[in-house]
C-alpha cells in the first residue's frame, strides 16, 4: 500500500506544480461556505478615473475587423447566456506589499468571446482586441486583450458583483473581469470594444507594464467557475485548461496503473 501511495502521489504534486508554474491556479471547493469572499463595500478600488453612467443611454460598441458591428444596450447583454464564476481580482500593487489590494467576489455576465462571435470577427488578421472606457482621448485609461486571451473561457464582462448590480466604483455597468491577469486588465467603465490588426497598448502597457500581467503571487487565483450555460457555436477553449485536463488524466492513469499492480502482487 505504502509504494502504491508513493506512485500515486508523485504524479499529483508534479501536475500541481506544473499548474502553479503556468499561473493558472483552480481551487476545488464544497460549497460556497468554504469561499472568502469579499463584501462589496469592503472590496478595494483603484482608478485613475471615474464615471457615472446611465444604464438607459448606455451602449457597448464593437467596431474594427468585424463583419457585424455592434451596438448593445445594458438590457440585450443581460439578455445573452449568462455566466458566473468566483474569481479573485489582485491590482498589480499587491507586488509592492499593499496586501489590501486584493479580493474575491462572484462575478456575474457574458463571455467576451460571445460578443466577439456575435460581431463575428475577422479573425485572419486580428491581433488585438482593445478596450475602452467612454472617454476615447489618446491619454484615457484603455487596455487590450491578444486575440487568444479575449477567447479564454474565463474572461467575462461582468455586470453583476456578489449578487447585486456592478457598483458605480467598480465599472458600472460593465467591467471585463480577466482572473489570470493583475488588476489594470479588468478595466471598468467598458464602453467601446475595438478589434485591431495592431499590437494595441493601453495606458498602463505604453507605460512599461507587462501586456500580458499573470499573476505571480502565492494567492488562490479563481476558484471553480459556476455556469450557467457554456456551450456556444464558435467558442474556443483554453490552453490552460486542456493542460489541466491532461494532466489530471495522466496522475489518474498512474494511480490506476498502481493500484492495479498492487492487487496482482497480492
Amino acid at each position: 500500500m505504502r509504494d502504491m501511495l508513493k506512485t500515486g502521489v508523485k504524479p499529483i504534486i508534479i501536475s500541481f506544480l506544473l499548474i502553479v508554474a503556468f499561473g493558472n491556479i483552480m481551487i476545488e471547493v464544497k460549497s460556497n461556505e468554504d469561499i472568502p469572499i469579499t463584501p462589496n463595500d469592503e472590496f478595494f478600488t483603484e482608478t485613475i478615473d471615474f464615471f457615472d453612467i446611465d444604464p438607459d443611454t448606455y451602449r457597448l460598441v464593437v467596431t474594427g475587423e468585424v463583419h457585424n458591428p455592434l451596438n448593445l444596450t445594458l438590457e440585450e447583454i443581460k439578455n445573452m447566456p449568462v455566466t458566473s464564476e468566483i474569481v479573485r481580482l489582485t491590482c498589480i500593487g499587491y507586488k509592492s506589499g499593499a496586501t489590501s489590494l486584493t479580493g474575491v467576489a462572484n462575478w456575474t455576465g457574458v463571455n467576451l468571446y460571445y460578443i466577439l462571435n456575435l460581431a463575428q470577427i475577422n479573425s485572419d488578421i486580428t491581433l488585438d482586441i482593445s478596450l475602452y472606457t467612454p472617454d476615447l482621448n489618446p491619454w484615457a485609461f484603455s487596455t487590450s486583450l491578444s486575440l487568444e486571451e479575449a477567447f479564454w473561457d474565463d474572461v467575462i464582462l461582468a455586470y453583476e458583483m456578489n449578487g447585486e448590480p456592478l457598483p458605480k466604483e467598480h465599472g458600472f455597468p460593465i467591467r471585463l473581469v480577466c482572473p489570470r491577469f493583475y488588476g489594470y486588465k479588468w478595466i471598468k467603465w467598458l464602453a467601446y470594444i475595438n478589434v485591431t490588426t495592431k499590437d494595441y497598448k493601453g495606458y498602463y502597457e505604453s507605460n512599461g507594464y507587462d501586456d500580458s500581467p499573470y499573476v505571480d503571487i502565492s494567492l488562490p487565483i479563481y476558484y471553480s467557475p459556476i455556469r450557467s450555460d457554456i456551450s456556444f457555436p464558435g467558442s474556443k477553449s483554453t490552453p490552460w485548461l486542456g493542460l489541466e485536463i491532461l494532466l489530471s488524466t495522466l496522475a489518474m492513469l498512474t494511480i490506476t496503473r498502481s493500484v492495479i499492480r498492487h492487487r496482482k502482487e497480492r
